[in-house]
């Protein structure tokens, strides 16, 4: 994969989000784990290829910011590399997408963990 395709963009995540954890907004909140803000650089290799940003991350999901729309119910193969250089590959499901302006941002529960795709070996 050639370096310009692995940056997102040069737009960031919404900002005012905290590196510490976050309460649930309410009792009736679905979320099953805390969550922590994130700057991991994720790649989404099946099934579209696209690189988005993570906006939040637990133990059960992550939040992404992206650039195109992902339909409630897909599951996809990611590559997910932290600000560490450690890379992890997660199996996901889209749970929910909403439009923010031009871009999207996607809820994703995860559902296990992946080989690395033959290409990652190299």
């Amino acid at each position: 994969m050639s370096s310009k395709n692995r940056r997102h963009s040069n737009r960031s995540p919404p900002t005012g989000k905290d590196s510490e954890v976050r309460p649930a907004g309410s009792e009736d909140e679905r979320r099953r784990a805390d969550r922590w803000h994130s700057d991991a650089e994720v790649e989404i290799l099946s099934p579209i290829q696209q690189v988005a940003s993570a906006v939040d991350v637990s133990k059960t999901g992550i939040q992404l910011w992206l650039d195109h729309w992902l339909s409630a119910g897909t599951v996809c193969d990611l590559r997910i590399t932290t600000h560490s250089g450690r890379t992890m590959h997660k199996r996901v499901r889209v749970i929910w997408t909403r439009r923010e302006g031009k871009s999207c941002v996607s809820g994703l529960e995860v559902v296990g963990s992946i080989a690395p795709h033959t290409s990652d070996q190299d």
